[in-house]
């Protein structure tokens, strides 16, 4: 495969709740941030009672635009774009504050229609996913934005339904709720959603994030972890109560203290969303209108994530690119007849595939806390385009190629089903054999095949590499046959 182009890019985002700075690494299909600076400004506190910006906000968005702006000099860094979004374009003193924000910043900032920002947030969902079906809802700090993603796309569209717009209600859970559901009513978007919700925004993050604490979920990483309507009743609960109660209150601020006073609301949208709608559960993207604008911004096209993302994380270079490409095309074979694990042979493909280009990721490490370091490194690695149930099987097929009989951390077996987890452990076994035939190199990789016949897992070499087979090699061709419930046999010419 072609190394893939790679530059950096910035994104500044003045919301209703935050301004953000993100400084991108992109690297193909792959938007991975490496400066990541926000300010909680409040623009849009008071706006739905005094339809203007607040004041104390206003002076804290400027002075952050001050500070990113130095910051971009600094780095030399021109390619960027400044997006002001729902308080900015709903505020009568919206066109002033975006003169006197154009002034410190020293370019135009694009104020956003609601319609533009559905379609940029879905644009940064769809490629940070692979092939997503359903809605994105981006629940920001004054409205929260649809659209239609995969099949059936249709217009995006923005409701006045963000913390910041409700807040005014108060703690009655019922009169909340009333508002919610008057608000949803206007939804075009909601009636004929298929598929599963796509939730996007610090709101929504924070719901999960209080669904794995409470649940004492293992892998801590929010990106692509999904939640069905048992899961989303029960943290829905514990927030809704935190209006009234001051247990249900502390635990939201031992996980997210600045957020807690917006989750109720939060968990009251996502309900009434789900009520409203035939949508199947819940996934989590940390990927959203940033994304989409960077997407926008650079005119990369929405393509498969995950290979790019990790080559972009691991900082792979050409040969090792080449050597991932060749392992993966050497052992594939030998994995073909097995059962699909991901729905099919493609998704199955894509999951080794991305397994054979971490295979040279941990050159760098101390040998005896190599195996561990790869796995970890490939279980919270920000790549995306993953479940995590497939992220679990790459990093423990990681693992297991830089050590025999790796043994996983406890707390992280369940990540995986019994067949996911004994492919990530063949998986492991054919890339250990692979690297140390070649010694990592792909063009003697290349010459080589391993294949199934009958009974039988064949290493088939050139007479020309003969010298490649040792006793290291034997060893590792029986293990693997070992793993595979097959018999090993070298075959030479």
């Amino acid at each position: 495969m072609p190394f893939p182009n790679s530059h950096r890019a910035a994104v500044i985002d003045i919301g209703s709740n935050s301004v953000r700075l993100v400084i991108f690494d992109v690297l193909g299909a792959s938007m991975l941030p490496t400066f990541n600076e926000k300010v909680m400004a409040g623009l849009g506190v008071g706006l739905s009672k005094t339809g203007k910006l607040s004041g104390p906000g206003q002076e804290a968005a400027l002075s952050a635009l001050a500070r990113y702006r130095a910051i971009l000099k600094a780095l030399n860094l021109r390619n960027f774009l400044a997006v002001a979004t729902a308080a900015v374009r709903a505020a009568d003193d919206g066109p002033d504050f975006i003169r006197k924000a154009n002034r410190v910043l020293g370019r135009p900032v694009s104020v956003l229609s609601g319609e533009d920002e559905a379609r940029l947030s879905a644009l940064g969902v769809e490629a940070s996913f692979h092939e997503p079906q359903g809605i994105i809802g981006d629940l920001g700090g004054s409205s929260l934005e649809f659209m239609q993603i995969g099949k059936g796309k249709a217009k995006g569209e923005s409701l006045m339904l963000g913390p910041l717009s409700l807040i005014e209600i108060g703690n009655d859970a019922k009169e909340l709720r009333k508002a919610v559901r008057s608000e949803l009513k206007k939804s075009a978007v909601l009636p004929r959603a298929k598929g599963r919700f796509f939730a996007v925004g610090g709101a929504w993050r924070t719901f999960a994030k209080i669904n794995m604490e409470v649940e004492n979920y293992a892998l801590q990483v929010l990106h692509g972890y999904q939640m069905n309507q048992g899961q989303i009743a029960r943290t829905a609960k514990l927030c809704i109560d935190s209006l009234n109660n001051a247990a249900a209150r502390s635990t939201l601020e031992s996980i997210d203290k600045r957020r807690a006073r917006h989750m109720p609301i939060a968990a009251i949208v996502l309900e009434e969303v789900l009520a409203a709608s035939k949508l199947e559960g819940m996934s989590v993207s940390s990927a959203g209108l940033r994304e989409g604008v960077l997407t926008d911004l650079t005119g990369a096209a929405v393509s498969d994530p995950l290979l790019d993302g990790v080559i972009a994380f691991v900082r792979l270079d050409h040969n090792q690119i080449a050597f991932g490409q060749a392992l993966h095309d050497f052992i594939a074979p030998a994995f073909a007849p097995e059962a699909d694990l991901f729905g099919s042979p493609a998704a199955d493909l894509r999951i080794e595939r991305a397994a054979c280009m971490m295979a040279d990721s941990a050159g760098r490490f101390h040998p005896d806390h190599r195996a561990l370091m790869a796995y970890d490194q490939a279980l919270r690695a920000p790549y995306h385009g993953v479940t995590h149930a497939e992220r679990a099987m790459i990093a423990y097929s990681v693992g297991c190629r830089y050590q025999k009989d790796f043994k996983r951390p406890g707390e992280y077996v369940g990540l995986t089903s019994e067949p996911q987890a004994e492919r990530a452990k063949q998986l492991g076994s054919a890339m250990r054999l692979g690297a140390v035939f070649s010694g990592r190199s792909g063009p003697i990789l290349r010459r080589a095949t391993l294949s199934r016949d009958g009974d039988k897992l064949c290493l088939n070499v050139s007479k020309a590499d003969q010298a490649m087979i040792s006793e290291t090699v034997s060893r590792r061709l029986a293990q693997t046959a070992n793993a595979l419930r097959l018999q090993p046999e070298i075959r030479i010419g």
